[in-house]
């Protein structure tokens, strides 16, 4: 008899070993009876929690507006638009989508039209009409923040000028944002380190391009001082857009630069800010 609840307690210590080794647990109620794990593991609310909080979808895509509006003499302006169409389940995304749609409006009250309407007296043919384009593309995705931006080009008689834009949203609320909701600390700190990592890197140039017995292509010799100092301080801060890395600025054309030079833009890495950001970046 002995021998034989020698052998089934051996038996019994051999099973638990193999429950434990496999990753099985049991967990004894009051009475003493085995039950399983309940169905609230630790891993199963992580899950749970991601996929009420964090496991939102965004997709980017865009469609076109063409369109041609003539005055009474045949003159026309035109739209050549590619605009964002987003796609997922964030709450926002119907407001996002709803101010594209109404870029259109935007870009029209841009366009002559109604000076070619009133006046009449528009150059006719096609080479001498005007247009405004905007070509949009998707820059980043950061936690609940996304980034666009656009290259605009607009212009007649086949002379053309070349811009950019850029448009940073809220997923979850649909609103824009503007350049201080993207920092945790004030305006002046901010907008100070801006102004110097622009002024270094535009010296920087400057001082290149005269070893190189050039001038500077820029409207100014100094970015401290004079119409440099004040050029580069007047920039939109709203001009701005998020990389995947970086949190570029940018100045339109004729800014701080002669026109054949475009717009400036300037990337900051987000190393260098992140201890003033107030957003998810990688």
């Amino acid at each position: 008899m002995n021998y034989r609840k020698q052998k089934f307690a051996i038996i019994i210590f051999i099973i638990n070993l193999v429950l434990v080794f496999s990753g099985c647990n049991v967990i004894e109620n009051n009475k003493g009876d085995l039950q399983q794990p309940s169905q609230k593991s630790f891993s199963e609310s992580d899950s749970e929690k991601l996929s009420n909080s964090d496991n939102k979808t965004v997709s980017f895509s865009t469609f076109d507006i063409n369109k041609k509006y003539f005055n009474d003499i045949k003159g026309f302006v035109e739209l050549r638009l590619k605009l964002p169409r987003l796609k997922g389940n964030y709450d926002g995304i119907p407001k996002i989508n709803k101010y594209f749609i109404d870029k259109e409006k935007f870009f029209y009250d841009e366009l002559p039209l109604d000076v070619l309407k009133e006046a009449n007296i528009k150059v006719q043919g096609e080479a001498d009409n005007w247009y405004r384009s905007a070509d949009y593309k998707l820059e980043s995705v950061l936690g609940n923040i996304i980034s666009m931006s656009a290259y605009l080009n607009g212009g007649a008689g086949g002379v053309g000028w070349a811009g950019i834009e850029g448009d940073t949203f809220n997923l979850n609320t649909g609103e824009k944002l503007e350049l201080g909701d993207v920092f945790k600390v004030d305006e002046y700190e901010y907008m100070n380190f801006i102004y110097e990592f622009v002024s270094k890197e535009i010296m920087t140039k400057i001082n290149s391009n005269k070893e190189l017995g050039y001038g500077s292509g820029y409207n100014f010799d100094d970015a401290y001082s004079g119409v440099g100092f004040e050029s580069i301080r007047g920039v939109d801060p709203n001009n701005f857009y998020l990389t995947e890395n970086a949190l570029v600025i940018f100045y339109p054309k004729y800014d701080l630069a002669c026109g054949a030079a475009g717009p400036q833009v300037f990337s900051i890495s987000f190393e260098l800010i992140s201890n003033m950001l107030d957003i998810e970046v990688k």
